[in-house]
């Protein structure tokens, strides 16, 4: 049976492993297929390894098959970043059941949420909320709170917003969900614990001057410890001065084409350009109550890369499987893709670079942003086989 994943492994951790090992408890003999996030994050920040390297860890730790969730799904809302992986699950032809963690412990209240949110009663209270001028995930928790009687800040944890969505798309599909309850440090808790310690925690210790290297060592495998520690960290910061080009270079007609771009921001990110010393204090200057800081900074990548709207309107149509990593399981799992799936099933890029475009051009752009980054390397690095 094909147990699909929606990952970003930023860095993979024990609790990753944690969900993985508790799939084959629950499922015998599962092969285990894990859709990842690619060079940038949901919330619009390069991964802290490149995407090669975490797909490799991700088979060390136990999946069989990493396959790269595409920029135009993974750098967007918990809403299409959960829509694009459970679409290319579906389309590869032989997946059974999704599996994700939340940190709800029951899955009925998940599900609860995920049939409201589609009825016209909620979408009306929802526009409602909008107008008071609070942003989209802001509205949606208070809506889902008003409407269950469960507390809001039920609906505030990430995983559980994100696990609503999957259920939301596997309505459209025949894939079956496995809720993995979370253990341990929630998604954003910043305090490293020994043992189980969220992605978010790792991350900062690493960002820090002070890398508390033995705590991390406790909550990753060896291999993972190895990497993070000879790493050429991608800066976000890295990317202020390129922007601030892009933006003066730029009228506001132009910056109004970028998708994103709505309600007169090219405005305030002119504005901000001009004022702004840092990329904090530009972030700073245009996240409000309705803009969220992931939000602005998916927005920062999406101008870099020059996405434009009219480009994005068969983005949810149009998919591929680019295959990273894989095992000997994971070989044989290729095979039957290949005779099953709906969409090209891409392990040399040459041929497939034009619908790669922002798969290449956002590794690129993560390369820049290190210290001693290496361009093109969507195409001399093959997909890794773990025997």
């Amino acid at each position: 049976m094909a147990v699909g994943i929606i990952a970003e492994y930023n860095p993979f951790h024990n609790g990753h492993r944690y969900q993985i090992e508790q799939i084959r408890k629950k499922i015998k003999n599962a092969d285990i297929i894990a859709v990842m996030s690619g060079s940038f994050t949901q919330r619009g920040e390069p991964a802290i390894l490149d995407k090669f390297t975490r797909a490799k860890l991700a088979i060390n730790g136990g999946c069989d098959l990493v396959i790269e969730l595409p920029f135009i799904n993974a750098v967007r809302s918990a809403q299409d970043f959960a829509r694009g992986g459970v679409k290319l699950l579906e389309n590869l032809g032989i997946v059974d059941i999704l599996a994700f963690g939340a940190e709800a412990n029951e899955i009925e209240f998940l599900k609860k949420a995920a049939n409201l949110i589609d009825t016209n009663d909620f979408k009306k209270f929802l526009r409602e909320k909008l107008d008071t001028g609070i942003s989209y995930s802001k509205a949606i928790c208070k809506n889902l709170a008003e409407m269950t009687g469960i507390i809001e800040n039920f609906f505030k944890l990430p995983n559980n917003i994100l696990a609503i969505e999957y259920l939301r798309a596997l309505k459209m599909t025949q894939i079956e969900p496995l809720l993995i309850p979370r253990i341990a440090a929630e998604y954003k808790e910043k305090k490293l614990h020994s043992g189980i310690s969220s992605a978010t925690a790792i991350r900062e210790s690493i960002y820090s001057k002070k890398t508390q290297w033995e705590k991390i060592a406790e909550n990753v495998d060896i291999e993972t410890l190895k990497e993070l520690q000879i790493a050429d960290i991608p800066i976000m910061e890295n990317l202020f001065r390129p922007l601030i080009l892009k933006i003066i270079c730029s009228t506001p007609e132009d910056l109004k084409k970028i998708y994103g771009m709505n309600e007169g921001l090219e405005n305030k990110f002119i504005s901000a350009a001009y004022s702004a010393k840092n990329l904090t204090e530009f972030l700073n200057l245009i996240i409000s109550q309705r803009y969220t800081r992931s939000r602005i900074q998916r927005l920062l990548l999406y101008l870099m890369i020059g996405l434009k709207k009219n480009q994005t309107e068969n983005f949810d149509s149009t998919s591929y499987a680019r295959i990273l990593a894989f095992n000997r399981r994971g070989r044989e799992l290729i095979r039957k893709i290949k005779r099953t799936a709906k969409i090209p099933i891409i392990t040399k890029i040459t041929q497939y670079k034009d619908i790669l475009k922002y798969d290449i051009i956002s590794t690129d752009i993560t390369e820049i942003l290190k210290r001693k980054g290496t361009l093109k390397k969507d195409f001399y690095i093959s997909p890794t086989y773990i025997k």
